[in-house]
């Protein structure tokens, strides 16, 4: 039981991401930085406070729906594992 273990010291965070640079992911995270930067030096400092307010609205958004996610995604994988070590005779839980 390994990874519980490293889960309750801290050893994996789900949430926690790398990323190779020179993917898909890095190039589209590079483009949404620039444009970001654009956008702010574009703005009033009243507007930069509304821009602000929206992304930390947007970010709280984004946890929700990563950890939801998560957990279903998890749900899922163990549903199966249940599945496949009992031959299918767990029907619903």
């Amino acid at each position: 039981m390994q990874i519980l273990e490293d889960l309750y010291l801290g050893a994996v965070n789900p949430s926690e991401r790398n990323f190779k640079r020179n993917t898909q992911y890095a190039k589209a995270l590079d483009e949404v930085v620039k444009a970001g930067d654009a956008l702010t030096e574009s703005l009033t400092e009243e507007q930069k406070k509304l821009f602000e307010d929206y992304m930390t609205a947007q970010r709280e958004v984004s946890i929700l729906t990563d950890c939801d996610t998560y957990c279903l995604a998890f749900r899922t994988g163990a549903k199966i594992m249940l599945d496949v070590l009992t031959d299918g005779q767990m029907r619903e839980i």
